[in-house]
């Protein structure tokens, strides 16, 4: 009797340890809600929405998009993903879609979204994974992928200026 009591508090200390070291999982890395702001006037020729989800990584990147974008004299509309639904596509030139996978599948605000739209031609998207490496094989889209270290975010604004200033037919600067 004393062993299976041994044993049953040896297995319960392990369930509770794996408990709340998913926990702790969960609490590193959940998304928050991305703040929506405007850069630039809507009457500008040119416009841009940015979708993201909510995280230091995303944020900050969002934050360097958007400095390097203003100098472009362009309007440029940032929205959490979960807002996909109300987003016209005819209304923008370029949309950037900044997400985290989620058991190795897209988010689902994204993917119905990509679902729904008619010009893939036009949308980027952006996929942070632990490994970096993840990317969807069922979209036509270009396909940016990224770990979520603050050190990418340099690197990452660069490459995603450069197929930004692709798709809106502008000379990179």
């Amino acid at each position: 009797m004393k062993i299976l009591k041994i044993i049953l508090i040896v297995i319960g200390s392990i369930i509770g340890l794996l408990l709340i070291a998913f926990g702790i999982y969960l609490l590193l890395n959940i998304q928050g809600e991305a703040e929506a702001f405007e850069v630039g006037g809507p009457l500008l020729s040119q416009k841009v929405l940015i979708a993201s989800q909510g995280s230091d990584f995303k944020n900050a990147l969002v934050k360097s998009l958007t400095e390097n974008l203003k100098e472009k004299s362009l309007y440029i509309k940032v929205v959490d993903v979960s807002a996909l639904s109300e987003v016209n596509e005819d209304e923008w030139d370029a949309v950037v879609l900044i997400h985290t996978t989620e058991k190795y599948q897209l988010h689902p605000d994204v993917k119905k979204y990509l679902d729904r739209a008619k010009d893939l031609s036009k949308v980027m998207l952006i996929t942070t994974s632990s490994s970096g490496k993840w990317k969807t094989g069922d979209y036509d889209v270009d396909i940016i992928t990224s770990a979520s270290k603050m050190d990418e975010v340099g690197p990452l604004t660069t490459t995603i200026l450069a197929h930004l200033d692709s798709i809106l037919g502008l000379e990179t600067i």
